[in-house]
């Protein structure tokens, strides 16, 4: 850290406007700071205090102090969804906003925890506070238990556009997805019937869903994406000696995941329109977490587009590989992701 620096953060900032407003959206303090330009990119930042987020926080320390050391964690504790400390991110998937009667259409959020470590954060809210803002809520709250959204307004601006000094805004969310933790043990035939739905429960809620499986088969992942290179439009798209040296850095990075002559299980299935399901080996759940260098993820299609029920037919990886001669896999139908979308926000 030096002058220098700081200096340079300030001149990235061509123009700011005051809004200054304030909203409580499901327990969490929302204040809408307004509006910067960076060069012709224009953001509107609004900072968001989760009371909630940090008592658990706080009770989170308490337990690490004064408990006494803990077995390894398992996968299973790691990716529980109930195990993450998150704050509620109230602007999660604003698609537009409205500042009065006009429109803007929003590229994409970024959401981040305030630090007094971090100081282009800190600059930007001084600058503000010098321009009036005033921050009504949560001035006394601590700067490490804020969070900073940042929604990129789409288009090139040369100036920051006008609106009336209290202007009335409305956001305009889109979809967002809900993990939702399930924990289902559930054996896994390969290429098995499945003449039944499967009940599930939300570990959380209660609530009952379901699943029919259509199929369960190994797929060899090697062999895959030997398909792949050897695809004539891949070969369209790079030189010989790049589809090599990409070849190279898949091998490389894939047998740390996936040895050859192992299978990934594929589960296709049926169930509600907007729920998609993961399923792991209940061998990887229980095992403790090994540090790799390397992940993929992949993304399986089904051949069909319906399945035995008429539905929209889905599939899903379980990302552990296994023997090619595999009959039987002991799973456990983990968690289900809900797509929603949440109700606008309205300050007048």
């Amino acid at each position: 850290m030096n002058i220098r620096y700081l200096q340079e953060i300030l001149s990235r900032i061509d123009e700011i406007k005051v809004i200054g407003k304030n909203v409580e959206v499901g327990g969490v303090i929302c204040n809408v700071m307004g509006i910067v330009r960076h060069g012709m990119e224009i953001r509107l930042l609004i900072l968001q205090y989760d009371e909630n987020f940090q008592q658990h926080v706080e009770d989170s320390e308490a337990v690490e102090l004064f408990d006494t050391p803990s077995i390894p964690e398992s996968n299973r504790m790691m990716m529980r969804s109930d195990r993450k400390i998150e704050a509620t991110n109230t602007f999660h998937s604003v698609e537009k906003v409205f500042i009065d009667e006009r429109e803007f259409k929003v590229d994409f959020s970024e959401h981040q925890r305030l630090s007094t470590q971090e100081w282009e954060h800190i600059l930007i809210i001084a600058k503000f506070l010098n321009n009036g803002w005033q921050p009504n809520e949560i001035d006394f709250q601590s700067i490490n238990m804020l969070f900073l959204t940042s929604l990129k307004i789409e288009g090139d601006y040369i100036s920051i556009p006008a609106f009336n000094m209290n202007p009335e805004l409305h956001f305009v969310m889109g979809p967002r997805s809900v993990i939702h933790q399930v924990e289902k043990p559930i054996t896994l035939v390969v290429g098995g019937k499945y003449p039944d739905k499967l009940f599930f429960l939300d570990e959380t809620t209660g609530e009952e869903h379901w699943v029919q499986i259509n199929r369960v088969y190994l797929s060899d992942m090697w062999k895959e994406m030997e398909n792949v290179f050897a695809n004539p439009k891949f070969k369209e798209q790079m030189t010989p000696e790049e589809i090599t040296q990409t070849r190279l850095d898949f091998e490389k990075r894939f047998l740390e995941i996936c040895p050859r002559g192992m299978c990934f299980p594929i589960i296709e299935y049926e169930c509600e329109e907007d729920i998609f399901l993961q399923f792991y080996s209940k061998s990887y759940l229980d095992a403790k977490p090994l540090h790799k260098c390397s992940s993929m993820g992949f993304i399986v299609r089904p051949d069909q587009p319906t399945g035995i029920l008429g539905l929209k037919l889905k599939a899903a990886v379980i990302q552990y590989p296994v023997p090619k001669n595999t009959n039987k896999i002991e799973a456990e139908l983990f968690q289900y992701i809900h797509t929603t979308t949440g109700e606008d926000i309205l300050i007048k």
